[in-house]
């Protein structure tokens, strides 16, 4: 061996010279933090990979660093800008200079962050499990479902110990217009890598149980602006989007809308919000009951009215009618009397005729109704004559 050995400080300390040497400059980096965290001092650690598309699997790492000087100025300003903190799972856009220290080795050192490229990425992957929802036809599913006119059986799916919870039972529960609504919550987590398979179980057994209430309502309220990349979740946002039940969500962030908020059948911004929405709802339904009812009692009124005019106008011309049938008949009747008047046989006998009736008080027309030796009697005007026939000659 002719060349004196290395230790591995000196080695190190080469290679730290050459890169020096030959990567003297910053440069943009892509890639997506594997690890991230705040540490001691205030300094930001964390791990930068690349991943092979097709395959999933990691081809290139390298550990990162920010310092506390540069790391107080772009977290704060990357959290305002995408809603974020530097944390695993995002893909990021970093300005770095190359380091190589003997003992910690190879490492990039942050100097500036593009917070446009993770917000870029954020909505890509927004707007991909969109057109997959699009795709399988169940993007709309659940904005079909009729609101129910009553919706006062509420199925919540929050975080027992969220305020947002707790805010959102008693702005129900004092609502200003006495109104009673049933809750049960379905507890969840909220925030963080277990957020889709939690939520899908307590929608689950929301399903399972369907005919018991009107609307589901999924609220979260507080917590950090960075946990609502949790929400963009396709499974999550098709197990929503399927419900048999409307849901509602009000996942407490004023500026962003998960993917959860595209697939709900409403979409509010708090869960007091929410709960304002429900109270509005039942007062807007309760208003248009008392709108009907008293357009019905109106009618009802309007069609009395109408009827009693109608049995007024058939009174008056049944009194008519009677009126006019009893002066016909009174006029008939004395016609009757006149003729009967004239018929009295009274009347005959003033004039001088007489009647003739046999022994058993018989009218007598013909002298074959009676024989010799029978009595008869005879009346007049005035009086009567009781004769016996002696003979009888008939015509």
């Amino acid at each position: 061996m002719t060349q004196q050995p290395l230790t591995l400080f000196q080695l190190n300390s080469l290679v730290r010279e050459t890169l020096e040497a030959g990567l003297p400059d910053t440069y943009w980096v892509q890639g997506e933090l594997s690890e991230g965290r705040a540490g001691y001092g205030g300094h930001f650690y964390g791990e930068l990979v690349q991943k092979d598309e097709r395959r999933g699997i990691i081809v290139a790492k390298a550990r990162v660093t920010c310092w506390a000087n540069a790391y107080s100025t772009l977290a704060p300003e990357f959290e305002a800008q995408t809603g974020e903190t530097l944390r695993a799972g995002l893909n990021v856009l970093l300005c770095v200079s190359v380091t190589f220290h003997q003992q910690y080795g190879f490492s990039l050192t942050i100097h500036d962050i593009d917070p446009s490229y993770t917000l870029g990425d954020m909505a890509r992957r927004r707007q991909q499990i969109l057109r997959q929802l699009e795709a399988d036809g169940i993007l709309h599913d659940n904005q079909t479902l009729p609101l129910p006119l009553l919706a006062r059986r509420i199925a919540v799916v929050s975080s027992e110990s969220a305020a947002g919870y707790g805010d959102f039972c008693n702005q129900l529960q004092q609502n200003d217009y006495g109104f009673h609504f049933r809750l049960r919550l379905f507890p969840a987590v909220m925030q963080g890598s277990r957020v889709e398979e939690s939520v899908i179980a307590a929608l689950e057994r929301i399903a399972a149980e369907a005919e018991q209430w009107d609307v589901v309502v999924i609220i979260r309220g507080g917590g950090a602006t960075s946990d609502l990349s949790d929400f963009d979740s396709y499974p999550l946002a098709a197990c929503i989007a399927q419900m048999p039940l409307p849901v509602i969500t009000g996942i407490g962030h004023e500026r962003d809308e998960t993917v959860l908020d595209h697939v709900a059948h409403t979409h509010l911004k708090t869960p007091t919000a929410v709960a304002a929405f429900l109270i509005d709802h039942l007062a807007r339904q309760l208003q248009t009951i008392d709108d009907l009812s008293r357009r019905i009692a109106h009618s009802v009124a309007d069609r009395l009215q109408s009827g009693r005019r109608h049995i007024d106008l058939l009174e008056q011309r049944l009194r008519s009618d009677a009126a006019q049938l009893l002066l016909r008949h009174r006029h008939r009747i004395d016609l009757l009397e006149q003729r009967l008047r004239g018929l009295d046989p009274q009347l005959l006998l003033r004039r001088g005729y007489s009647i003739t009736l046999d022994s058993e008080g018989r009218l007598l027309r013909d002298a074959s109704q009676v024989t010799p030796g029978q009595t008869i009697t005879t009346r007049l005007e005035k009086g009567q004559i009781t004769s016996t026939i002696v003979s009888c000659k008939r015509k």
